[in-house]
């Protein structure tokens, strides 16, 4: 950990790096060794050689339903052009009524469970395999609420046989994790004997539990699974988001195990700002990632157009930022008080490497504000604005343990959002 800080606070607050950073060369993209499992803190997620995986998911519930094959090589290839490196797919359709985009059902019968349509499972490989060629990881979700009626009729021999397919028909590819259920809105067997099954049929396959609610829970009773997933409703308002938003960031320091915020969209015209916003808010806040429940989720014909604009162009400059930090040390700072004006840091994440060396703060309008640097490590700091919205970083200048500064972005665009690095220079 120590060198890593030391690399990321040495490159990102030289000037002339920073000065420069727009004609460096693209550095080849990560590899990562599959399967996903747990970190050794057990707050986020790494590959098979512990280098930390910072989940940037896409949901597209639909996508089975609603796409050819190439077409979904087309979805795929979009997403990690944007440097997204997960997306998320409803095994079954919306309705036990519906079926695949080649008009297969995925059971046999009247949704016979223990009678797993061949053909339909063979799209969902093939579409698994694809994402495995982009080293993108899949997280497949094997229940949902429209299907309870069907797997709560047939009991639980039957879903116990669903579990079992799955888990030996994929056990053997190693990019996907499993979602377990909508566990709130199910009866009690049904998520803990697919949880039972996957873990024993599909060895070393991350185990995730959904939690559709607008509301902050209660608890984080990880329930044998290895990651939770809350899908705020996407008709949630901007009070009932900002409860969620408060809660992550009173938590996110305490949590002992890892979690993502699928973040809604909302009715307001710039969702692009807002998408931002809340990844960056997020990540600050302790999630193990952020997951973009984006517009196109069920793939409706405007679908091509969407998808190169609504906040996903821009996960491409918040995975490059990141990229040269150790992201995974981050802590939230908000007791550090590190913003001197008390109405201006409660709209201003803060996180803070473990060793205290270095600061990232989100900003989500211009604004000037006050700073503290008397509670990191140091005497002498360097720092590096980084706009989200241009992928631009402008360096920052010196500041000095002993003073109270007052700093401001470099461009006064009023409705533009801005992330600050930092750190300290010894």
């Amino acid at each position: 950990m120590i060198i890593r800080a030391f690399l990321a606070v040495s490159l990102l607050f030289n000037i002339k790096t920073a000065a420069s950073a727009e004609n460096k060369p693209v550095s080849p993209p990560q590899i990562y060794q599959y399967p996903l499992k747990l970190s050794a803190d057990g707050k986020h997620l790494t590959d098979q050689t512990d280098t930390p995986f910072l989940v940037v998911a896409d949901v597209a519930w639909q996508l089975l339903r609603k796409l050819d094959y190439p077409e979904a090589v087309q979805y795929l290839d979009i997403r990690k052009g944007q440097s997204f490196n997960t997306v998320l797919v409803h095994v079954l359709p919306s309705l036990p009524t519906q079926k695949s985009f080649q008009k297969i059902t995925p059971f046999q019968g009247e949704n016979d469970l223990k009678s797993p349509n061949k053909a339909y499972f063979d799209y969902l490989e093939k579409v698994v395999l694809a994402a495995k060629e982009r080293n993108m990881a899949v997280g497949l979700v094997v229940s949902r609420q429209s299907w309870n009626v069907v797997f709560e009729t047939q009991g639980e021999e039957s879903s116990r046989s669903f579990g079992e397919y799955l888990g030996n028909r994929f056990a053997k590819i190693p990019n996907i994790f499993w979602i377990v259920s909508e566990e709130e809105n199910q009866k009690g067997f049904l998520s803990k004997t697919l949880t039972e099954v996957l873990k024993k049929t599909s060895a070393n396959k991350l185990l995730v539990a959904s939690l559709s609610t607008c509301s902050p829970p209660d608890s984080l009773v990880q329930n044998h699974t290895d990651l939770k997933v809350f899908v705020p409703d996407s008709t949630v308002t901007d009070s009932e988001y900002a409860a969620l938003a408060t809660w992550q960031k009173n938590i996110g320091k305490s949590m002992k195990s890892p979690f993502l915020i699928a973040n809604s969209e909302f009715p307001i015209k710039d969702q692009s700002a807002l998408i931002r916003k809340q990844a960056y808010e997020s990540l600050l806040n302790s999630a193990a990632g952020f997951c973009h429940m984006s517009t196109i989720k069920n793939f409706n014909p405007t679908w091509k157009t969407n998808i190169t604009k609504d906040g996903g162009e821009y996960m491409k400059y918040l995975v490059k930022i990141l990229k040269g930090l150790p992201w995974d040390y981050l802590e939230p700072a908000a007791s550090m008080k590190m913003v001197t004006d008390t109405t201006q840091s409660s709209e201003i994440s803060v996180s803070a490497l473990t060793n205290k060396r270095m600061v990232m703060m989100y900003i989500p309008t211009f604004r000037s504000f006050g700073i503290d640097l008397s509670q990191l490590t140091g005497d002498e700091f360097s720092a590096v604005w980084y706009s989200p919205r241009t992928g631009r970083r402008w360096a920052g200048g010196a500041l000095k343990r002993t003073e109270l500064a007052t700093i401001a972005p470099p461009d006064p665009q009023p409705e533009w959002d801005w992330i600050l690095l930092v750190g300290s220079k010894n």
